[in-house]
């Protein structure tokens, strides 16, 4: 897990970790290993053996910084077992924001050139995908760093930064405090039945699917693949395990390792060009 233990995609691997002993009697151990822009995470990985024993929890902000940063490549490197849950992305204001809609933030950033601040992670997708619908509506405004969505939400909650994108779920711990002004998917959410979608708003910007998915070491036989695959569909299929991810704002969804592979590649083709443009350093 490259990611530090406790958040929402942390506990989402241990949830599959339970249904995956209840589905195969193995028992699994999630080790965290943050840090280094999941550098440190990728290593681990890369140094285990290509048996299928070793997995590790990806998420699309490791595209981002493959693209920003090019320390590892997961369609070389890695061999994907498949996805096992998403979760809208979404863009937020400030309860007590005048901004009710996409326009209203862009008209406003429109007529105050350079006065806006949006919260997001150097180097992460929220950063890249600001960046590029900065450029396109020909905007300016500066990005300040944070370390994940719960510190922006804070930010943005008490008025310290005008909008941000993150994921969608962060609405249910911050209730009252931020709103969500447009949904990035083509089609409305249980979770917010009256925020229009990015298409329904107009707004240029791709589509922000916050998915997490599992991969193996370079190498790893396809038989090992296709049998690990299976027994995802099965855990993903477990109650308890799909209301679990529901609290979390997640859903269960299996996908197989050819998905994931398009997934990231679609990604990387938008992400790519923007993160050579912002030219950020690792580190």
């Amino acid at each position: 897990m490259p990611l530090p233990a406790g958040g929402v995609a942390d506990a989402s691997v241990r949830f599959f970790a339970e249904a995956w002993t209840n589905v195969t009697k193995q028992q699994v151990v999630v080790d965290n290993r943050p840090g280094g822009n999941y550098l440190i995470g990728v290593q681990t990985l890369l140094s285990a053996p290509a048996d299928g024993n070793t997995w590790i929890h990806l998420n699309n902000g490791m595209s981002a910084t493959q693209a920003t940063f090019g320390r590892f490549d997961m369609l070389k490197q890695m061999t994907m077992i498949g996805l096992m849950g998403s979760t809208p992305g979404a863009l937020f204001v400030g309860q007590n924001s005048p901004f009710q809609s996409a326009k209203d933030l862009i008209d406003w950033m429109k007529a105050n050139p350079g006065k806006a601040n949006y919260g997001a992670l150097t180097g992460g997708v929220d950063h890249l995908l600001v960046a590029g619908m900065l450029k396109r509506y020909g905007l300016s405004a500066q990005m300040v760093p944070f370390k994940g969505g719960p510190d922006a939400s804070t930010a943005l909650a008490q008025g310290e930064i005008q909008f941000m994108v993150s994921a969608l779920p962060l609405i249910v711990p911050f209730k009252g405090r931020i709103r969500v002004i447009a949904t990035l998917l083509d089609q409305r959410t249980p979770l917010t039945p009256d925020v229009p979608t990015y298409k329904e708003a107009n707004l240029d910007v791709p589509p922000l699917n916050l998915w997490g998915a599992f991969a193996t070491p370079a190498g790893t036989p396809k038989a090992v693949i296709d049998a690990h695959y299976k027994n995802c569909i099965e855990c993903l299929k477990q109650p308890t395990l799909i209301q679990k991810f529901a609290q979390q704002g997640m859903f269960a969804q299996a996908q197989p390792a050819e998905f994931m592979a398009k997934a990231i590649s679609e990604e990387l083709r938008w992400m790519t060009p923007i993160a050579s443009e912002l030219n950020l350093k690792a580190g």
